[in-house]
């Protein structure tokens, strides 16, 4: 039987994740977005009480000295954020310690937006832990101020939220964007501005699972955004958009949003921009998922190449497309160097983003992954249960992220022989997927491929049979698609096997029709090769099912 992908092992991309932009690991909101916000937010963090004064004449003078100083400060926040934008984080951290010493001297009240700006730009050179400091001391600082001011309000809690989202803090994300949003609204700043907050809420909701509710807020802010004047935000909404389908199992609807959003950035920030990063990321993680192993490669290598370039090796966002990179090389085939990857983004991942982010769960899941293809059962078993543990924790054990590790354990005891094992994990998995519905649900069609797959090796021919025909009851769902394909063949080969020899040749013939359908690019998947080539010889008189 083949697997879905040319390994044994179940293969996972981290879509738009530890951004903490769209796809991807889950992941997570794109460093434009961030950046985006810093300069549409500048305004509301320059707003200060006009300085006391007991005469018209020391009035006018405090009002000029204050004015003055609010312009120094203006101008050290504004070069702060176009140095981290070029990702040049010692600089901008510069500027924002003279804009605290400044504002510690003239207008302390001031002090929390700076604070507030110090640590995003901790968050965007993946220091999380001081970026925490920073930003919830702002934040309290305001709520201690007790300002009524909606737009620092909302752009205070827009920052929280996006920490955050990079932290792996979703429903406390969600919980702070919707704070945003809620001081947007009442304080009637805008469409555009709450559309900002959308996009957020959006990414936030998406991480959580929760689907439906995140494509509400992105096709209420797109519109608005669209025709605004923030560019880099619409690029990041729209690549956002794409990343939420790819995690919706829609690749076909995901692929031209991506593509599109990729062409908006490249246009805004040019080909070396970190944001140009992420939608290849994306790009690519969708890409692999439809099939296309060749142009899934380049794309994460290009990501990969941008991110050593700008954020050096050791950030959250470099860890997050080496890890989807060495998921594509493992299968490609190329095991040696996918282990080097995932060895490496796992054991800086503990460094980096601490044993609790849920993005180092799935580092560990496709380390493991690449582990039990290499034959090292006994320390792949080791690195998923740790990966499952965590998710147990950070999502429950009811949640998809949970199952999709169940399943990388069953395919590992599996593997090592456990074959009774790896069946009764990848039923719990089925179930999980089950009961949260999903449609289409690629998971769940995988799994019961790979269950499938499972029974036909144990002989039980027609509990194989049946689990095939769900798989392509739910992959059929997506149209054509490599995947799709691949599960036809299996139930071809199995009525071969089975001595259904018309039946056999039907599935086959399908199979081989929704190959021809796909691009040129996902045709040369080696599975689509495969597959061809046993309809070529049950045309010309050999038995479907025959190699």
């Amino acid at each position: 039987m083949q697997s879905s992908q040319t390994c044994n092992c179940k293969h996972e991309l981290t879509i738009s994740r530890v951004q903490n932009e769209g796809c991807p690991t889950r992941a997570s909101l794109i460093v434009s977005l961030a950046i985006g916000s810093c300069v549409a937010v500048l305004s509301c963090f320059s707003q200060s009480p006009v300085l006391a004064a007991t005469s018209r004449e020391t009035l006018e003078s405090a009002t000029v000295h204050a004015e003055t100083q609010k312009s120094a400060s203006d101008a050290l926040r504004q070069a702060a954020m176009e140095y981290a934008e070029a990702c040049n984080f010692e600089h901008a951290k510069s500027k924002i310690e003279e804009d605290i010493a400044l504002n510690q001297s003239s207008d302390k009240n001031r002090l929390p937006e700076s604070w507030i700006l110090m640590g995003n730009v901790y968050r965007l050179e993946g220091l999380y832990p001081e970026a925490k400091t920073w930003i919830t001391r702002g934040v309290y600082a305001l709520e201690k101020q007790k300002t009524t001011d909606p737009l620092r309000l909302s752009a205070a809690y827009n920052y929280l939220a996006l920490f955050n989202n990079s932290a792996g803090e979703f429903s406390e994300s969600e919980k702070n964007a919707r704070r945003a949003l809620s001081y947007s609204v009442e304080g009637g700043l805008g469409k555009e501005n709450q559309a900002m907050h959308r996009v957020v809420l959006a990414n936030a909701l998406r991480q959580q699972g929760k689907y439906k509710k995140a494509l509400t807020e992105l096709e209420s802010a797109l519109p608005i955004l669209k025709n605004g004047s923030e560019r880099l935000l619409f690029a990041t909404a729209t690549n956002n958009l794409g990343a939420l389908y790819f995690w919706m199992g829609d690749y076909q609807k995901a692929l031209p949003i991506l593509q599109d959003g990729l062409k908006q950035r490249l246009e805004i920030g040019g080909e070396n921009h970190p944001d140009v990063a992420n939608s290849y990321l994306d790009l690519g993680c969708v890409e692999f998922k439809m099939g296309d192993l060749k142009s899934a490669l380049e794309h994460l290598e290009e990501a990969q190449e941008i991110r050593m370039s700008k954020l050096g090796a050791n950030h959250p966002e470099t860890l997050s497309s080496a890890a989807n990179l060495g998921v594509v090389l493992l299968a490609t085939g190329d095991i040696k160097r996918a282990l080097e990857l995932l060895k490496n983004a796992v054991e800086i991942g503990k460094t980096v983003l601490g044993n609790k982010n849920p993005d180092l769960a799935q580092y560990q899941d496709d380390y493991a992954n690449a582990l039990c293809a290499d034959k090292q059962y006994d320390l792949a078993r080791d690195i998923q249960n740790e990966a499952n543990f965590m998710r147990k924790i950070a999502f429950g054990v009811s949640s998809r992220e949970y199952a999709g590790g169940l399943r990388s354990l069953a395919q590992i005891e599996s593997a090592s022989g456990n074959k009774k094992v790896g069946r009764q994990l990848l039923q719990r998995s089925i179930a999980i997927y089950t009961a949260a519905a999903q449609h289409p649900d690629p998971d769940l069609a995988e799994t019961l491929d790979e269950l499938g797959c499972m029974y036909a090796e144990s002989n039980e021919l027609e509990s194989a049979r049946q689990t095939f025909a769900l798989a392509i009851r739910e992959k059929v769902k997506s149209g054509d698609s490599v995947s799709y394909a691949t599960s036809l063949a299996n139930l071809s080969e199995l009525l071969h096997r089975m001595h259904q020899e018309t039946e056999s040749f039907v599935m086959l013939k399908k199979a081989a029709a929704a190959i021809e359908s796909l691009p040129e690019s996902q045709r040369e998947n080696p599975d689509c090769k495969a597959i061809l080539e046993r309809y070529k010889k049950a045309q010309n008189g050999s038995s479907a099912g025959e190699h």
